[in-house]
Protein backbone atom coordinates (compact mmCIF):
# COMPACT_ATOMS: atom_id res chain seq x y z
CA UNK A 1 0.00 0.00 0.00
CA UNK A 2 1.26 3.65 -0.80
CA UNK A 3 1.15 6.32 1.89
CA UNK A 4 -0.32 8.93 -0.90
CA UNK A 5 -3.88 9.44 -0.29
CA UNK A 6 -4.88 9.59 -4.09
CA UNK A 7 -3.41 6.59 -5.37
CA UNK A 8 -5.09 3.23 -6.04
CA UNK A 9 -4.03 1.77 -3.37
CA UNK A 10 -4.04 4.45 -0.83
CA UNK A 11 -6.62 4.73 2.15
CA UNK A 12 -9.98 4.58 0.61
CA UNK A 13 -13.21 3.85 2.26
CA UNK A 14 -15.26 2.35 -0.76
CA UNK A 15 -17.94 4.37 -0.02
CA UNK A 16 -20.43 4.91 -2.97
CA UNK A 17 -21.70 8.26 -4.49
CA UNK A 18 -25.58 9.14 -3.27
CA UNK A 19 -27.14 7.80 -6.71
CA UNK A 20 -25.04 4.22 -6.28
CA UNK A 21 -22.22 4.77 -8.25
CA UNK A 22 -18.53 4.69 -6.95
CA UNK A 23 -16.30 7.40 -7.67
CA UNK A 24 -13.34 7.65 -9.68
CA UNK A 25 -10.12 6.24 -8.88
CA UNK A 26 -6.62 7.50 -9.55
CA UNK A 27 -4.41 5.74 -11.47
CA UNK A 28 -1.34 4.92 -8.83
CA UNK A 29 1.38 7.54 -8.26
CA UNK A 30 -0.55 10.13 -10.26
CA UNK A 31 -0.33 13.71 -8.99
CA UNK A 32 -3.41 16.15 -9.18
CA UNK A 33 -3.20 20.03 -9.51
CA UNK A 34 -5.94 22.19 -7.94
CA UNK A 35 -5.76 25.83 -9.10
CA UNK A 36 -6.75 28.34 -6.63
CA UNK A 37 -9.95 29.78 -8.40
CA UNK A 38 -11.05 31.80 -5.41
CA UNK A 39 -10.73 35.52 -6.22
CA UNK A 40 -9.61 38.43 -4.44
CA UNK A 41 -10.98 39.97 -1.83
CA UNK A 42 -11.00 43.43 -3.79
CA UNK A 43 -12.99 41.58 -6.80
CA UNK A 44 -9.64 41.96 -9.54
CA UNK A 45 -5.87 40.91 -9.27
CA UNK A 46 -3.62 42.83 -7.35
CA UNK A 47 -1.56 45.28 -9.05
CA UNK A 48 1.08 47.46 -8.67
CA UNK A 49 -0.01 51.16 -8.39
CA UNK A 50 1.84 52.60 -11.04
CA UNK A 51 -0.10 50.41 -13.50
CA UNK A 52 -3.53 51.15 -12.38
CA UNK A 53 -2.72 55.23 -12.51
CA UNK A 54 -1.66 54.94 -15.66
CA UNK A 55 -4.88 53.04 -16.76
CA UNK A 56 -6.66 55.61 -14.35
CA UNK A 57 -4.69 58.86 -16.75
CA UNK A 58 -5.69 57.13 -20.06
CA UNK A 59 -9.27 57.12 -18.84
CA UNK A 60 -9.19 60.66 -17.85
CA UNK A 61 -6.81 61.51 -20.76
CA UNK A 62 -9.25 59.51 -23.23
CA UNK A 63 -12.21 61.28 -22.17
CA UNK A 64 -10.68 64.54 -22.79
CA UNK A 65 -9.95 63.44 -26.29
CA UNK A 66 -13.34 62.82 -27.12
CA UNK A 67 -14.67 66.32 -25.51
CA UNK A 68 -12.28 68.05 -28.07
CA UNK A 69 -14.23 66.43 -31.23
CA UNK A 70 -16.64 69.38 -30.27
CA UNK A 71 -14.75 72.24 -30.12
CA UNK A 72 -13.69 74.51 -32.53
CA UNK A 73 -11.20 73.29 -34.92
CA UNK A 74 -10.59 75.70 -37.55
CA UNK A 75 -12.16 78.78 -38.44
CA UNK A 76 -12.62 81.43 -40.93
CA UNK A 77 -10.73 84.86 -39.30
CA UNK A 78 -11.46 88.60 -40.52
CA UNK A 79 -9.30 91.51 -39.25
CA UNK A 80 -10.74 94.82 -39.68
CA UNK A 81 -7.76 97.09 -39.83
CA UNK A 82 -9.55 100.75 -39.57
CA UNK A 83 -11.59 99.28 -36.39
CA UNK A 84 -9.50 97.08 -34.95
CA UNK A 85 -11.70 94.11 -34.85
CA UNK A 86 -11.79 90.43 -35.63
CA UNK A 87 -14.15 88.38 -36.30
CA UNK A 88 -14.31 84.49 -37.06
CA UNK A 89 -16.40 81.58 -37.83
CA UNK A 90 -15.33 78.17 -36.26
CA UNK A 91 -16.04 74.99 -37.49
CA UNK A 92 -16.41 72.55 -35.24
CA UNK A 93 -14.15 69.15 -34.71
CA UNK A 94 -17.55 67.08 -35.41
CA UNK A 95 -18.50 69.46 -38.48
CA UNK A 96 -16.23 67.51 -40.50
CA UNK A 97 -15.35 63.21 -40.66
CA UNK A 98 -12.33 63.59 -38.65
CA UNK A 99 -13.98 64.71 -36.03
CA UNK A 100 -15.87 61.89 -35.64
CA UNK A 101 -12.86 59.61 -35.54
CA UNK A 102 -11.17 61.72 -32.89
CA UNK A 103 -14.89 61.41 -30.90
CA UNK A 104 -14.72 57.54 -31.30
CA UNK A 105 -11.04 57.02 -30.76
CA UNK A 106 -10.98 58.99 -27.03
CA UNK A 107 -13.93 56.74 -26.54
CA UNK A 108 -12.13 53.68 -27.40
CA UNK A 109 -8.99 54.64 -25.52
CA UNK A 110 -11.37 55.30 -22.30
CA UNK A 111 -12.68 52.18 -22.65
CA UNK A 112 -9.02 50.36 -22.84
CA UNK A 113 -7.93 52.41 -20.03
CA UNK A 114 -11.33 50.69 -17.98
CA UNK A 115 -10.08 47.32 -19.10
CA UNK A 116 -6.90 48.26 -18.13
CA UNK A 117 -8.38 49.09 -14.36
CA UNK A 118 -10.35 45.69 -14.46
CA UNK A 119 -8.36 43.39 -16.24
CA UNK A 120 -4.96 43.82 -17.50
CA UNK A 121 -2.29 46.24 -17.66
CA UNK A 122 -2.05 45.08 -21.59
CA UNK A 123 -5.31 46.92 -22.54
CA UNK A 124 -4.09 50.38 -21.56
CA UNK A 125 -1.16 49.79 -23.90
CA UNK A 126 -3.51 48.56 -26.99
CA UNK A 127 -5.36 52.70 -26.58
CA UNK A 128 -2.22 53.76 -28.22
CA UNK A 129 -4.39 52.48 -31.44
CA UNK A 130 -6.52 54.87 -30.77
CA UNK A 131 -4.30 57.19 -30.32
CA UNK A 132 -2.93 56.89 -33.98
CA UNK A 133 -6.17 56.72 -35.50
CA UNK A 134 -6.99 60.16 -33.95
CA UNK A 135 -3.37 62.08 -34.64
CA UNK A 136 -4.06 60.30 -38.29
CA UNK A 137 -8.17 61.85 -38.34
CA UNK A 138 -6.13 65.49 -37.41
CA UNK A 139 -3.80 65.09 -40.30
CA UNK A 140 -6.36 64.74 -42.85
CA UNK A 141 -8.52 67.53 -41.14
CA UNK A 142 -5.54 69.79 -41.72
CA UNK A 143 -4.52 68.45 -45.57
CA UNK A 144 -7.81 70.25 -46.68
CA UNK A 145 -8.67 68.56 -50.52
CA UNK A 146 -10.71 71.28 -50.44
CA UNK A 147 -8.03 74.02 -50.95
CA UNK A 148 -9.97 76.03 -48.13
CA UNK A 149 -6.69 78.14 -48.00
CA UNK A 150 -6.22 79.45 -51.37
CA UNK A 151 -10.22 79.78 -51.37
CA UNK A 152 -10.61 82.14 -48.57
CA UNK A 153 -7.32 84.13 -48.24
CA UNK A 154 -8.31 87.84 -49.10
CA UNK A 155 -6.41 91.24 -48.15
CA UNK A 156 -6.56 94.04 -48.55
CA UNK A 157 -3.48 95.58 -46.69
CA UNK A 158 -4.50 98.17 -44.04
CA UNK A 159 -7.96 97.87 -44.41
CA UNK A 160 -9.33 93.68 -44.10
CA UNK A 161 -7.23 90.43 -44.04
CA UNK A 162 -9.51 87.29 -44.25
CA UNK A 163 -7.41 83.73 -43.59
CA UNK A 164 -8.69 80.32 -42.18
CA UNK A 165 -6.92 79.80 -38.96
CA UNK A 166 -6.71 76.44 -36.46
CA UNK A 167 -8.00 77.13 -33.45
CA UNK A 168 -7.34 75.98 -29.97
CA UNK A 169 -9.68 73.03 -30.21
CA UNK A 170 -7.58 70.98 -32.99
CA UNK A 171 -4.33 71.68 -30.92
CA UNK A 172 -5.89 69.93 -27.44
CA UNK A 173 -6.83 67.20 -29.51
CA UNK A 174 -3.40 66.80 -30.66
CA UNK A 175 -1.85 67.02 -27.13
CA UNK A 176 -4.71 64.70 -25.69
CA UNK A 177 -3.63 62.15 -28.88
CA UNK A 178 -0.06 62.44 -27.66
CA UNK A 179 -0.65 62.01 -23.87
CA UNK A 180 -2.38 58.91 -24.43
CA UNK A 181 -0.14 57.50 -26.66
CA UNK A 182 2.88 58.30 -24.67
CA UNK A 183 0.69 56.86 -21.30
CA UNK A 184 -0.21 53.58 -23.73
CA UNK A 185 3.60 53.07 -24.52
CA UNK A 186 4.39 53.62 -20.87
CA UNK A 187 1.87 50.85 -19.82
CA UNK A 188 3.14 48.46 -22.25
CA UNK A 189 7.01 49.07 -21.61
CA UNK A 190 6.05 48.43 -18.00
CA UNK A 191 4.35 45.25 -18.92
CA UNK A 192 7.47 43.89 -20.45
Amino acid sequence: MSDHPLTRDGPYDGGLHDDGSSPPRLASRSLVIVADLTPSPQGFPARSGGGTLLSLAVIVIGLALAVTAILPWAGVTAEFGLVGTELTHSIRGIDKGPGWFVLGAGIAATLLGVLGVTRSRLFTGFAILPAAVAALALAVFLSDPQNWDDRLTFRIPGLVDVHPTIQYGWFAALLASIVVAALSAAALIRRG
